[in-house]
């Protein structure tokens, strides 16, 4: 049986493995690439005690294209670029930060206090390209002694395939701030993502509440089966920094090992341990492959993509629905770390986002 992916839609260097293969449980398709496989994401958040939703569109390449935020209110764009958005009200009370690049993406809310951010949401995004969107809706509280609390409600995972790994909350507070934050990692076909929600508290000097969505998820696929299912041809596709389509063609041989076939754009193939590695003439984005035998006698297939930052490839800033303050529309987010969040046990984890994705 021949089974391909179901859609090729990637990312900052995109990523999507092909699979022509067949697989007795698994179907094999996209793999978690830098985040524009998902095509954005949607948060509404509950502030004020009413509903604000904040919509992102990324682009084929990773960049931020759109940013709608329902309802306006007396919100206005302060930061306008292809990496960064953010919006705030008129008395800077309240501010929405939205960033995507490479492998992660994020929306997060700041306010005067966790008053402003207590009630019911939701977190919407199609995230694995396939055409098909899952939702998480959570619920935001305070306790007794003013700590945040955060409750997830429901998990609602697309297609039906997909793996859901819901963490305990973790709650955390010392002498600077407070947190609740809750992980679930999405897995499909060998790839998974992660989603992160956190609502947070800093103690001293102005009380700072925060509340944030970050989804993360890099280009590797993993694939365990027997020889047998994992023989045959196979192609990574995704983007270069450019938006030019890639792809990298490779045959799974019955002896156990990985024969490199083609690849446009044109790459230069160097042989590796169990495999090989292709990387694109001209670019440093370069695609691995690897296969090995377990202990068990099966095989474990796996594909990692890897590229630069894209740093100096331009992309045309996004459209926001919000007033645009003057000055904001040609700036960019270039490493802004938002520290008044993580100086105390509210501390953001995870992966620093680069470029591309694959391990870094």
């Amino acid at each position: 049986m021949l089974i391909r992916n179901r859609r090729s839609v990637s990312v900052l260097v995109g990523m999507t493995l092909a699979a022509l293969l067949a697989l007795p449980a698994v179907v094999l398709g996209n793999t978690s690439g830098p985040i524009a496989q998902t095509g954005g994401m949607t948060a509404t958040l509950p502030l004020f005690g009413s509903p604000l939703k904040v919509a992102v569109t990324l682009d084929v390449v990773g960049n931020i294209s759109a940013v709608d935020i329902d309802p306006i209110g007396d919100f206005s764009a302060t930061r306008v670029g292809p990496h960064a958005v953010s919006f705030a009200t008129t008395d800077g009370a309240v501010q929405v930060k939205i960033k995507a690049k490479g492998d992660k993406m994020s929306i997060k809310a700041s306010a005067s206090s966790l008053a402003d951010l207590v009630g019911s949401g939701s977190w919407s995004a199609d995230v694995f390209g396939t055409g098909d969107v899952s939702e998480v809706a959570y619920t935001v509280g305070a306790a007794v002694d003013g700590t945040p609390t955060l409750a997830i409600d429901s998990v609602a995972a697309a297609p039906a395939e997909v793996v859901v790994d819901q963490q305990p909350v973790e709650n955390k507070t010392d002498e600077k701030g407070s947190s609740a934050s809750a992980r679930i990692d999405f897995s499909f076909q060998g790839s998974v993502k992660h989603l992160k929600i956190k609502v947070s508290v800093r103690h001293d000097g102005d009380r700072v509440a925060r509340l944030s969505f970050e989804l993360s998820g890099k280009d590797k696929q993993k694939l365990t089966g027997t020889l047998e299912e994992l023989a045959g041809a196979h192609s990574w596709t995704g983007f270069l920094c450019d938006g030019t389509p890639a792809t990298v063609n490779f045959m799974v041989n019955m002896d156990g090992t990985v024969s490199f076939v083609d690849a446009t754009p044109a790459a230069t193939e160097t042989d590796s341990a169990h495999g090989f590695k292709a990387r694109f003439d001209g670019t440093r984005t370069n695609v691995g492959v690897k296969l090995t035998q377990n202990e068990d006698g099966s095989w474990t297939l796996k594909v990692n993509a890897k590229t630069d930052k894209c740093k100096d490839t331009p992309a045309v800033s996004p459209t926001v629905n919000a007033p645009v303050q003057p000055g904001a529309e040609h700036s960019d987010h270039h490493g802004d770390s938002d520290r008044h969040d993580d100086k105390s046990g509210s501390h953001e984890s995870g992966d620093q986002s680069g470029g591309g994705s694959g391990d870094h």
